[in-house]
């Protein structure tokens, strides 16, 4: 962990991912990403995070949220799922 713009979090892929708020930053966008395997891991989700953040300029991923969520019996049968459960993860990105 380490604290930067008054916040704790830490680095991935040259984005810095924190759970909380930024004083006086601007969201550019709210991003998100779900995989959809249940031996992925946080690490992967937070890869697909800062490559969509560095896409539109973006320097910090703020709020950020993640977990593992099980599907509903409908998706498993009706969408292409590769496993019972997927990893997602969100926030907003910024610039600083």
């Amino acid at each position: 962990m380490e604290t930067r713009f008054g916040v704790k979090g830490n680095m991935c892929d040259g984005v810095f991912f924190t759970e909380n708020a930024v004083s006086g930053a601007t969201v550019i966008r709210h991003l998100h990403v779900e995989i959809s395997r249940q031996n992925a891991d946080l690490g992967e989700v937070k890869q697909l995070l800062a490559g969509e953040a560095r896409a539109i300029g973006a320097t910090v991923l703020m709020n950020f949220r993640y977990g593992q969520k099980k599907h509903q019996w409908w998706e498993l049968v009706f969408t292409f799922k590769w496993d019972t459960e997927s990893w997602h993860g969100d926030g907003d990105a910024v610039k600083l």
